[in-house]
């Protein structure tokens, strides 16, 4: 990342894109600690699971093409793909 080109818009990217990766962290804890997954949709687990997962490989695919990486994209669904398949795999344990 070059800071000398580090503009507002880079930091909203940034900023919005760190919330949304932490968001999920309560989710994930309540879960962990507790084990109650029954307010859990599976068709709403699956579909943000591969949708957080596809468009990780769009997003990975397009800053390859462009060799410009957008890392608070890539940091968020990171983050996302991670804490929702711990979430369908806990659906899963769980019910």
């Amino acid at each position: 990342m070059n800071f000398k080109k580090f503009n507002f818009f880079q930091f909203l990217g940034w900023f919005g894109n760190i919330i949304l990766s932490i968001g999920v962290i309560p989710q994930v804890y309540q879960t962990w600690i507790t084990h109650d997954v029954s307010s859990f949709n599976w068709s709403f687990l699956l579909m943000w699971s591969f949708g957080v997962l596809f468009t990780f490989f769009y997003i990975l695919h397009d800053n390859q093409k462009a060799q410009k990486y957008q890392w608070p994209l890539l940091l968020n669904y990171f983050v996302n793909i991670v804490a929702t398949f711990y979430l369908v795999f806990a659906k899963f344990m769980y019910s």
